[in-house]
């Protein structure tokens, strides 16, 4: 399949990005395709993180925005033909009515229009990863990546067919490890494939130890996939290719790395 040379393509709800719309004049969400091959079999849908409340414009430099951009990059090097993009909400915060939902429905409804009946994986970082809890629903998602996500008390689980791996840092000090745990641990009781890395001398940000964030992400959405992107299936040898063995053939774990 060749790949379009062209260059990155930004997406919003009408108009151009930049412009304003709606309540307040709020800004407009921002979809930026990193890889858009042609006959793309699965699409990467990466969401960056925020705050519990705040009307702050997201801008492609923030910090938030910024930090998922790493593994945006790790994605488009999985092999075959895989398509990634990152959604940028409008706004910083949850504020309460959910309004990253909102845009992440909105983009996989782009990304549905794109590549139709293709399957799609969700990777989100903290806030990004509670919108992907709430989005995995969502009949084209197979896989919901949490990158030490807010997890909530009562927050909804993807249904059955969808796989759900959080990994989350053991000494994360913004989002609670805890939470997630009880959240996988609910999920496996439900019979859902869930899955719980712990990543040991890791903070919220994923700064320490970022090489095996990236890897684990990469290596999970390869596994996942290997049928509709033409791989082996099998992880490389090493531990982050053991915990993504593990993952991926378990139905369900809680590992350390």
């Amino acid at each position: 399949m060749s790949a379009q040379s062209a260059p990155t393509r930004e997406e919003a709800y009408q108009g151009t990005p930049g412009e304003t719309t709606g309540p307040g004049d709020l800004p407009l969400p921002v979809l930026t395709w990193d890889a858009r091959p042609e006959g793309a079999t699965v699409v990467a849908l990466v969401m960056h993180g925020g705050a519990v409340d705040g009307l702050e414009v997201n801008r492609p430099w923030s910090h938030a925005v910024a930090r998922l951009v790493p593994f945006a990059r790790a994605l488009k090097r999985v092999p075959g033909p895989i398509a990634v993009a990152r959604l940028r909400f409008r706004v910083r915060g949850w504020n309460e009515n959910a309004m990253p939902v909102e845009d992440a429905r909105w983009a996989l409804d782009q990304v549905r229009t794109a590549y139709p009946g293709v399957p799609v994986a969700l990777i989100g970082h903290s806030m990004g990863g509670r919108v992907a809890l709430f989005v995995g629903d969502d009949p084209a998602v197979r896989l919901v990546v949490g990158l030490a996500p807010w997890v909530e008390p009562g927050d909804p689980h993807p249904g059955a067919g969808t796989r759900t791996v959080l990994i989350h840092g053991d000494r994360d000090v913004i989002c609670s490890l805890a939470r997630t745990r009880a959240s996988v641990e609910q999920m496996q009781a439900e019979g859902l494939d869930a899955s719980l890395v712990r990543v040991a001398r890791a903070d919220h940000a994923m700064l320490v130890r970022s090489r095996l964030w990236t890897a684990l992400v990469a290596e999970v959405v390869a596994a996942t996939f290997a049928r509709e992107l033409g791989g082996t299936g099998e992880p490389p040898s090493g531990p982050v290719g053991a915990v993504v063995a593990n993952v991926v053939h378990s139905g369900g774990v809680t590992l350390e790395v």
